[in-house]
């Protein structure tokens, strides 16, 4: 294993899931590197592995047991290795990994990825095992440290938790309820970013049409977005996941189109094309009123772009639902869709609903929505 003369070691990380985690990564590698750490690429090189992981479905969680699992071989080479599992995943799971996974030294939820050189400290002191999940009583969300690293793309987040409580997802439970950052906050962020040389910047949130809410300037994400853009100008592109269809307005689309920064694309997932199962979803909206959206965001934002999310066998989805979804992803014509099987989530409502459509039935309508969607993409790809 190499050493480093002015280092404290090497650390190793791998990051699970979406953009936010990817934000999270990159935020404990500055931390880490700030407290004299040094980041190598391989597991094996590494005095510290960590392990940032996502939970929205099960799958997701089994690639990172079966990752951690497969290089326990270097704790019995190098008992002194030190590995971490962050996130959501440690928030969700937390001691039940330490029985799947007793090579594993500690644990830290999405809130307290702060704590991380701390707990690494005791660890080496201690030699114990440690879960630092605190949950989200600091409502706070932390800064990036001001020594960022960053490359041309970068993440800042604006928001983080959701408070819509979707039947099938485990997000407030994992991150909490809503919480905005201070638009002061994420300017200031911005314009470090902006002398630093990015280029492209996505702005973060598990629903950013809701930011704002909690803080005490009066201020929405549609005036967010016109204070960015004044920050900007021409300098760098601004896009900016996820949108919740609840609370899309006509205020956000006529506010994309008029601004140079912003990218003309609207991630807005439907979900499902069925009014049962978005209403058995707790979605807050029905597909009519979603394609309405779509119309005036298409009609608005000229030359734009338009993805979404489907969750094909959602319990007591039918053949008929089913349907219902394949027609709604071929009327609406998305230029991309991201298509999952159901898979049941601890905490959530969905988990008391029965499973009851089989796993070849999931398989079989993921094939079909995936099939349609490939498609349509390829059209749209040839009228460009």
């Amino acid at each position: 294993m190499p050493t480093l003369k002015d280092s404290r070691g090497y650390f190793y990380i791998r990051t699970f899931g979406c953009q936010m985690n990817e934000h999270d990564s990159g935020r404990v590698k500055d931390l880490l590197l700030e407290h004299g750490y040094s980041l190598c690429e391989k597991p094996e090189d590494a005095d510290i592995l960590l392990f940032n992981t996502c939970s929205v479905r099960k799958h997701a969680e089994e690639r990172v047991f079966g990752r951690v699992e497969s290089l326990k071989a270097l704790k019995k080479k190098h008992p002194n290795v030190i590995f971490g599992i962050l996130g959501c995943m440690a928030e969700a799971q937390n001691d039940s990994i330490f029985r799947r996974l007793p090579h594993v030294d500690f644990l830290c939820g999405p809130a307290d990825l702060d704590k991380i050189p701390e707990i690494i400290d005791r660890i080496k002191k201690n030699k114990s095992h440690i879960m630092h999940i605190e949950g989200f009583k600091a409502k706070r969300i932390p800064e990036f440290p001001k020594g960022r690293h960053v490359r041309d793309n970068a993440y800042v987040k604006i928001m983080e938790g959701c408070s819509n409580f979707c039947s099938y997802c485990i997000v407030p439970y994992v991150r909490g309820l809503e919480r905005s950052r201070p638009s002061k906050e994420i300017l200031d962020e911005i314009k470090l970013l902006l002398d630093k040389g990015t280029s492209h910047i996505t702005l973060l949130g598990q629903n950013v049409n809701s930011y704002g809410e909690g803080l005490k300037e009066k201020v929405d994400f549609p005036e967010l977005l016109r204070k960015i853009d004044k920050t900007v100008g021409n300098k760098i592109k601004i896009d900016f996941v996820t949108s919740h269809p609840k609370d899309a307005k006509t205020d956000l689309f006529k506010t994309m189109a008029s601004l140079d920064s912003i990218a003309k694309f609207l991630h807005l997932p439907l979900q499902s094309g069925s009014n049962k199962i978005l209403k058995k979803m707790n979605r807050g909206y029905t597909l009519e009123k979603y394609k309405k959206l779509a119309k005036e965001y298409r009609k608005l934002v000229k030359k734009s772009l338009f993805s979404t999310d489907f969750i094909v066998g959602f319990p007591g989805e039918t053949e008929k639902d089913f349907k219902n979804t394949l027609k709604a992803l071929k009327d609406i014509q998305f230029d991309a869709a991201y298509i999952f099987k159901y898979s049941s989530r601890p905490f959530t409502k969905a988990n008391e609903f029965k499973d009851d459509v089989p796993e070849e039935e999931k398989e079989r309508r993921h094939a079909m929505l995936l099939e349609a969607q490939r498609k349509i993409s390829s059209e749209k790809k040839k009228c460009l």
